[in-house]
């Protein structure tokens, strides 16, 4: 059945995605799918403006970290690190509230 999956999504999922994302490009509006054909068997299709907010960035790590937490928790800090945050758990992490100050 996973490789029956696949197939439809590459044939049928997969195009009308990057169509949307075409589309959604074209106004300048983020756009994030990631679609689970088989287990842990992803397709992720992602546009990116230059003006887009962090939760879609996020949204993106998510999705392409496969489940790993360390992918995930890493780019989270080194966004924090950035620019700033207000987070109780990055802070129990020892993450700097603001850029620039040292751990």
């Amino acid at each position: 059945m996973s490789e029956d999956n696949e197939a439809f999504y590459d044939d049928e999922i997969a195009p009308v995605l990057a169509d949307l994302c075409r589309k959604c490009e074209e106004r300048g509006i983020p756009f994030v799918a990631t679609v689970e054909y088989a287990s842990e068997a992803y397709g992720t299709t992602a546009a990116f403006p230059k003006e887009r907010g962090l939760a879609i960035e996020w949204a993106y790590i998510a999705a392409r970290s496969n489940g790993n937490a360390d992918v995930l928790i890493g780019h989270l800090v080194r966004q924090a690190e950035e620019r700033g945050h207000g987070s109780v758990y990055l802070n129990m992490l020892k993450v700097p509230l603001t850029p620039g100050e040292s751990r």
